[in-house]
């Protein structure tokens, strides 16, 4: 008998969501589709046909630097075999490919882990749960009824009996499991105890004061492969390189040489071989090398002395006096295919279904060629979802570019579906700072904008989109949004930028054109579109900075066209507030950040 087969690999929010740190998020997502693929290639090797993924890299190819990720749910057609043997070796092939990173991880830390704690985690960490029906030759409905089934299974979760332990904090990622590390006697206080650790676990961990780690936190945090440890950029990195990009190499040369000289130890080199961040090459450093406010949290994590950073900040002190202070925003990206399900419902067979998983595993690994060309660091790309950080200067024209390479990639399967597909971005601007749980947060809130329009954005259809969200500290956030078929709006705020840096128009003007709209709030619309425009045109003017006035008319031009009411001049001011930031980022990388104080 034939049968299609479907298993779900997790705990996807303890390898993914739960991160404190962009290794955390990374590596946890890295750690969750090298696990899937060990499952995929045992569901192949056992008599299984994949369908999704439609195939899995050899094991020698399993590399953290390969563009191919796998998603958590894998889908195959079993032809004359036992799919519930299948899905037993499955499972096992999982369980083996996790303690191929666990076991080393424990070896190499085992001076400051509670190993009874470890052991009982160690084994009760993958999460695999099947579902399998019989062929009736209808694709479609057959897909259909096993989806059901497995979300059905999942929900019926394996409960085993919890072996909590009085008086051991919980792990400070997702507060899930108890922590592994051994703790102080009573009386002690934990980070006095912890300064006794060896100073090689203590930089490989770069744990906070009073952080808690379970088995899966440890190791996100520690593993490495063949002793070199897989060094993966910051959000601190991402935030700098517009500064970094705009010092240039010869202005950088002592700050490097600084770095060269505190060791790799303390500020360890990134991977940027070809295949690894070859964008970062300008300055292969984590960003906390040109934030002073961080070097409090350097010295703590690598265990020196404030003052031996001091020839460090010297050289850092010239750079900020002829460059200014690095502004610490960055973007996030995530992204996610539109109408995929519709489309994959229209799919009549599983060689179909296959193709389609190749043209999306097509998308996926050029994927992560975009977001590096953009100076950006891929966390995920998995079919048809994406999720990275990228500078400030570079998140418009990332997310453009991957939009119209999903476009390109699904044209084919769009006309053969009668569906279209297309690819929603949210963009989200937020400080480096931010928790990164508020960060990913902050990015699926814009991706969900991106796909779902609110009800204040008027007129617009759902999915198909692109959100930009800008969230200041200290201040509520903004947000914008439109459909990439209509005028882009990612052309728009750049123009509004270019506008600014150019002193056509004042970045602060956004503010009292915000004071406007609301005066204007209840005016009929067959008088308000001519005085609006008037007044908006008046502050612009009035308001406009001693500089080139060349471009007014197309400024002149461009109100005449969007402007017609309230609630297009409040979208006008917020989009000036999100194109001053990115005003900021844009001065930066072409190296004149001092024209202007620097938007904290």
């Amino acid at each position: 008998m034939n049968h299609l087969l479907a298993i779900s690999v997790g705990p996807v929010q303890e390898f993914i969501a739960a991160a404190r740190r962009t290794r955390d998020l990374w590596f946890g997502s890295y750690l969750l589709s090298e696990i899937s693929k060990a499952t995929a290639k045992a569901v192949q090797d056992n008599g299984g046909t994949l369908i999704f993924p439609a195939s899995v890299v050899p094991e020698e190819d399993l590399l953290p630097d390969s563009p191919l990720n796998v998603s958590n749910i894998i889908l195959a057609e079993v032809n004359g075999h036992d799919p519930q043997e299948i899905f037993k070796n499955a499972k096992k092939a999982a369980e083996r490919r996790w303690r191929d990173f666990a076991d080393p991880v424990f070896h190499e830390n085992q001076q400051v882990i509670r190993s009874d704690i470890w052991l009982d985690q160690v084994d009760d960490v993958i999460e695999c749960y099947a579902a399998w029906v019989s062929v009736t030759g209808n694709y479609p409905v057959d897909r259909k009824r096993l989806m059901r089934l497995l979300a059905g299974r999942k929900n019926c979760r394996n409960f085993k009996p919890a072996n909590g332990r009085a008086g051991v904090p919980k792990s400070s990622l997702d507060g899930l499991r108890e922590s592994v590390l051994v703790q102080p006697e009573r009386g002690e206080s934990l980070n006095e105890f912890r300064t006794r650790w060896p100073i090689s676990i203590l930089r490989r961990l770069r744990i906070s004061d009073g952080e808690q780690l379970d088995v899966i936190g440890v190791v996100k945090r520690a593993w490495e492969r063949a002793g070199e440890r897989l060094s993966y950029p910051s959000v601190s990195r991402v935030a700098a390189d517009s500064w970094i990009r705009g010092v240039g190499a010869i202005s950088l040369a002592e700050l490097i040489s600084e770095c060269q000289t505190l060791g790799r130890d303390v500020l360890r080199p990134l991977n940027i071989k070809e295949d690894g961040h070859p964008k970062f090459a300008l300055f292969p450093y984590e960003g906390t090398a040109v934030f002073r406010s961080r070097y409090r949290e350097l010295t703590e994590e690598a265990g020196v002395d404030i003052h031996e950073l001091q020839p460090l900040s010297n050289a850092l002190r010239k750079l900020v006096a002829q460059f200014g202070e690095p502004s610490p925003y960055l973007a996030m990206i995530v992204a996610d295919g539109d109408s995929m399900g519709k489309a994959l419902s229209k799919l009549e067979s599983p060689d179909k279904h296959r193709q389609f998983s190749q043209s999306l595993a097509g998308f996926a690994a050029g994927a992560k060629k975009v977001v590096q060309d953009h100076y950006g660091i891929l966390v995920y790309a998995g079919g048809d979802d994406v999720l990275g950080f990228v500078p400030v200067d570079k998140a418009l024209s990332c997310a453009r570019k991957l939009h119209d390479d999903f476009g390109t990639t699904m044209e084919k399967w769009a006309a053969k579906t009668g569906t279209e597909l297309t690819l929603s971005v949210g963009v989200a601007i937020a400080h480096f700072m931010e928790p990164l749980e508020d960060l990913l947060n902050y990015g699926r809130a814009a991706e969900k904008h991106a796909k779902d329009p609110k009800q204040g954005d008027k007129g617009q259809s759902p999915r198909n989109g692109l959100a930009v969200h800008l969230l200041k500290r200290g201040g509520g956030p903004i947000a914008v949004r439109t459909n990439w078929k209509n005028q882009g709006l990612d052309h728009h705020l750049a123009q509004l930028a270019e506008w600014i840096n150019s002193k056509s128009i004042s970045g602060r003007v956004a503010y009292d054109l915000r004071q406007i709209a609301e005066l204007y709030n209840k005016w009929p619309e067959n008088l308000v579109g001519s005085a609006i425009r008037s007044d908006t045109l008046s502050i612009l003017k009035g308001k406009q900075p001693s500089g080139d006035d060349s471009r007014m008319e197309d400024v002149k031009q461009f109100v005449r066209e969007s402007v017609v009411d309230s609630t297009s001049l409040r979208r006008l001011s917020e989009e000036l507030l999100i194109a001053r930031q990115m005003s900021v980022a844009l001065r930066q990388s072409s190296g004149t950040g001092r024209e202007e104080a620097v938007s904290r």
